[in-house]
């Protein structure tokens, strides 16, 4: 039996194994060097999908000064230089596109500028410290390095791609809120729907296409002389009017949007069944080529 002495020595120890059990990892972040080991080298993306190249977060992640948004194949960032000062963080480096094509995920260096003189796209992100100098709480609130963790957040027009290609198929993203999921222009979410689309065939005559509106490329792409064809699913609806766009084969940096508004302003005379019009789906690829 062990004495009193080695008994208080026993408890000891095993309410300090409690105590290391029981306490949270620590993973402060308020060093350059620890900031530099979070976000270095990390297949970075702003959640927020911010376009403007100059940020300015609170100390909880929250933007302070409003920006637009762009794709999420325009949203990747490259950290080069961290710097404290000031009672401040300031991040510096590039803007990194993403390239779709082929069932690929290629990042790559957004180019601005004259094309025969590109440089790359800068962004400067400076964040306030928390209450205890920890940026850990704020860089969680501002980047991704996973793309599995921003589907939930996607515009619904990306659903199927991201869910057959961005998530693992072991694990289901956290589905957002309804305030955080976008839809394109003229696009209904699914429970809009009031019945499945039909095929054309059969009974069901072909719709006719009345007018297309050709896609715009983007600097981005033309930039990096970048090219290819996106597919597009959608509803042809009785009124010859587009809706349920969304993405099947994308090619990235930013033209998945383009050609997804070129075709939401299709029209066309309606499909048919026994001369009554009626809803039908429809695919269309939507060419992006540097002549």
């Amino acid at each position: 039996m062990p004495s009193d002495s080695a008994a208080f020595h026993l408890r000891c120890i095993l309410a300090l194994a409690c105590v290391s059990l029981i306490a949270p990892v620590s993973h402060a972040q308020s060093t350059a060097a620890e900031i530099k080991a979070r976000l270095l080298n990390k297949p970075l993306y702003l959640r927020g999908f911010w376009s403007n190249d100059n940020l300015h977060f609170d100390a909880t992640g929250n933007l302070t000064v409003p920006s637009n948004s762009v794709s999420f194949t325009l949203s990747g960032f490259e950290l080069e230089s961290v710097n404290l000062k000031q009672n401040k963080l300031i991040l510096e480096g590039r803007r990194v596109g993403l390239e779709l094509a082929n069932n690929q995920q290629k990042r790559v260096a957004i180019n601005v500028g004259n094309p025969r003189h590109p440089k790359d796209e800068k962004i400067a992100i400076e964040v306030d410290p928390g209450p205890d100098g920890n940026y850990a709480h704020a860089l969680d609130a501002i980047f991704v390095d996973n793309l599995a963790d921003i589907v939930p957040t996607l515009p619904l027009y990306w659903t199927h791609y991201a869910h057959n290609n961005l998530v693992p198929a072991s694990t289901t993203p956290t589905p957002a809120s309804p305030a955080a999921i976008t839809t394109a222009p003229n696009q209904q979410p699914p429970e809009a729907a009031n019945a499945r689309p039909k095929r054309v065939g059969g009974s069901i005559t072909a719709p006719k296409l009345l007018h297309a509106s050709e896609p715009d490329f983007n600097n981005f792409a033309r930039n990096l002389k970048y090219s290819g064809k996106v597919l597009v699913n959608f509803h042809i609806e009785t009124d010859g009017t587009v809706s349920h766009a969304s993405i099947i084969l994308p090619l990235g940096l930013g033209l998945d949007e383009r050609a997804l508004d070129a075709v939401q302003h299709y029209v066309f005379s309606p499909a048919k069944e026994a001369g009554q019009p009626v809803v039908v789906e429809a695919n269309v690829e939507v060419n992006f080529q540097i002549y």
